[in-house]
């Protein structure tokens, strides 16, 4: 069964596993270290800690969520001007044309999709979530996985390409059984907190300002004892 992997705070306390596997013509490789690498659904996730940037990539190889962990990063392009901090999340799609610059030390953390090829929809510039936007109501977990009453829930996907969705989801507390996902997903969370189980026995306590990548295949339990709001991640 593939690791959960939580992205605890403080970052110096983190024990992750390191994947002996390198991003082919990777503009960003400086600093770049990958935890995991999913060869089937083509993706890597990891963390990065680099000291001053001012690339001009032509042709951004893939497409790559960021969050921002400490430092700061502007994008520049046709059509945009990016300011990123501590705590903001971004995505920059594949074949955007971008400058890439930061003063100083930039910690980050990221997951890249090497295995979406290039399609007439993608989006032709980076975005900067909006964490705090309001959400439409969604679909609360199935009740055929709950342990408790159905909660209610928020979404809204911002930034969506073949079997890749990027958003913001918020759901009132609950509990569920432990199920095997479909799909691989990143979760930051902004606000409260959640419990996933792994099959093995293994606890992780995600906190608002961690990130936690559960990939396809990791069969956990869930719960949350008050409302959690997250950047979602989902590759089908």
């Amino acid at each position: 069964m593939p690791p959960i992997l939580h992205y605890s705070q403080p970052h110096t306390d983190r024990d992750l596993p390191c994947a002996a596997f390198a991003l082919q013509d990777d503009p960003l490789a400086a600093g770049r270290v990958i935890h995991f690498h999913e060869a089937q659904q083509g993706f890597v996730t990891g963390s990065s800690v680099s000291v001053g940037a001012n690339l001009l990539i032509e042709d951004f190889p893939w497409v790559e969520l960021g969050i921002v962990e400490a430092g700061e990063l502007r994008l520049q392009g046709d059509g945009f001007d990016l300011q990123l901090s501590a705590g903001d999340c971004f995505v920059v799609p594949r074949g955007v044309r971008v400058r890439w610059h930061h003063r100083g030390q930039l910690r980050r953390l990221f997951m890249a999709f090497p295995g979406l090829q290039a399609c007439s929809d993608m989006p032709a510039m980076p975005i900067k979530i909006d964490l705090g936007r309001t959400l439409a109501p969604s679909t609360p977990p199935a009740a055929s996985v709950l342990l408790t009453p159905a909660p209610r829930a928020w979404s809204e996907t911002l930034f969506s390409v073949a079997n890749l969705r990027i958003g913001l989801w918020q759901c009132e507390g609950y509990a569920r059984k432990q199920v095997e996902p479909s799909y691989s997903e990143l979760m930051f969370i902004l606000d409260g907190a959640v419990t996933l189980t792994a099959q093995g026995g293994d606890r992780h306590c995600v906190r608002a300002g961690e990130t936690v990548v559960v990939p396809k295949g990791a069969t956990n339990a869930w719960v949350s004892e008050e409302t959690v709001r997250k950047v979602f991640c989902i590759l089908a």
